[in-house]
């Protein structure tokens, strides 16, 4: 049986949707477990409802003590022997449930993990938070073995088998905003292996107009406190572990993503909002290597070493010069650089390095050049025909 925990709080206009999803599994053997976390809208008279006409689903009621508690107390009350967690204004593709279900069952892993699209007013598109991660099918794997998937972050693309979940003790954070990364990360360590699927096992609401969720609010101080304090929970519990290789990859993550997401609201923010968004990240970035922030888009290099010297008004002009990602290449000399603010205004704390623009490659050569551009002496092509090579920008979207 397969427990499928749906903390449900205010969510009435995507409730019916999320819910019927659910019901239409091709995985009939569903024990679905509604945990109604203090809602004041109409969420809990339909969460009531499906329980009265489908005797799989199972309502539980709490006072509001957020995400974390609530899928908590799904979990207490979960029947199955798999755990599943869906979020109640997403959608589940008709057969998500059987094909994570179905992978485990072929393979033993601790919990199987899929690909993840993006819903809208215009229909459903790519997460690019998981598209690098899917790009195809591997099955019993490891997060050592493949470090991408310290980006698969969420709870609910996922299937776990519960004695793992219970045997390893996870449980998530309560009373914060960001409870999934904490969790998720850690149990990618502690796997003995993973299945990840290709296919989208989620569809993942973006919410549009007023009503936004907790990951579009980043100008709020909460918002960055929470997040900032699950970035250092994983990366403590990674160095702790003796995990050394996997912090240094997470926590190069973190300053690329998790962190500098952040970066872009500063202009808007106050100064208590700066003040702490500037202590806590510079004491991040002392203990990253510099060959990971000298790796780092040029836009973000230059903004992370501002936030480390403290220059609050070059800091907020140069987020609000690249904000667009658009950011032209000028040469200066024999070197190319980003043209950023302050790149010709030779400030002492500011060096031109920091501007500059990795080497592009030439969009067409031969395969005796290809070898000689990247020093790599296998054969591309044995013939000397043109070999096209497409550039992707330094600074383009992740």
């Amino acid at each position: 049986m397969l427990s499928v925990v749906v903390p449900v709080h205010n969510v009435a206009p995507y409730l019916v949707e999320c819910l019927e999803s659910i019901a239409a599994q091709t995985y009939r053997d569903l024990d679905v477990v509604l945990v109604d976390d203090g809602s004041t809208d109409d969420s809990g008279r339909i969460a009531a409802a499906f329980t009265a006409r489908d005797d799989r689903f199972r309502l539980i009621t709490q006072p509001n003590a957020g995400l974390g508690a609530a899928r908590n107390t799904g979990v207490r009350h979960a029947r199955g022997s798999l755990l599943q967690f869906v979020d109640s204004d997403d959608v589940l593709p008709r057969c998500a449930s059987g094909r994570l279900a179905a992978a485990l069952a072929r393979t033993g892993s601790d919990f199987a993990t899929g690909n993840t699209l993006r819903l809208d007013s215009r229909g459903l598109h790519p997460s690019r938070m998981h598209a690098r991660i899917f790009t195809h099918t591997r099955l019993r794997t490891h997060v050592t073995r493949d470090r991408e998937l310290l980006g698969d972050r969420t709870a609910w693309n996922k299937v776990f088998r519960r004695d793992f979940w219970e045997r390893q003790g996870l449980a998530f954070p309560e009373g914060v905003l960001y409870e999934d990364t904490p969790v998720m990360v850690p149990a990618h360590v502690l796997a003995r292996a993973v299945d990840v699927l290709h296919e989208p096992v989620y569809h993942w609401r973006r919410r549009e107009g007023d009503d936004r969720s907790i990951t579009q609010r980043r100008e709020e101080p909460r918002n960055f406190a929470d997040r900032y304090a699950g970035v250092e929970r994983v990366s403590r519990f990674l160095g702790d572990g003796g995990w050394e290789d996997l912090r240094a990859w997470y926590d190069a993550s973190a300053v690329r993503s998790d962190l500098a997401f952040y970066l872009r609201v500063l202009p808007e923010a106050d100064d208590d909002y700066r003040t702490m968004f500037l202590d806590r990240c510079a004491a991040f970035l002392d203990r990253v290597p510099q060959r990971v922030l000298d790796g780092l888009p040029a836009a973000t290099r230059v903004q992370w070493h501002l936030v480390r010297q403290r220059r609050v008004p070059e800091l907020l002009t140069v987020i609000r010069a690249s904000r667009d990602g658009r950011v032209p290449v000028v040469r200066r000399g024999l070197r190319r650089y980003h043209a950023l603010p302050f790149l010709d205004d030779g400030l002492p704390y500011l060096p031109r390095r920091l501007y500059r623009a990795r080497r592009a490659m030439p969009r067409r050569l031969s395969a005796a050049a290809f070898r000689m551009f990247t020093g790599r002496g296998a054969v591309v092509n044995r013939a000397s025909t043109p070999v096209d090579y497409k550039i992707k920008s330094e600074d383009s979207s992740r």
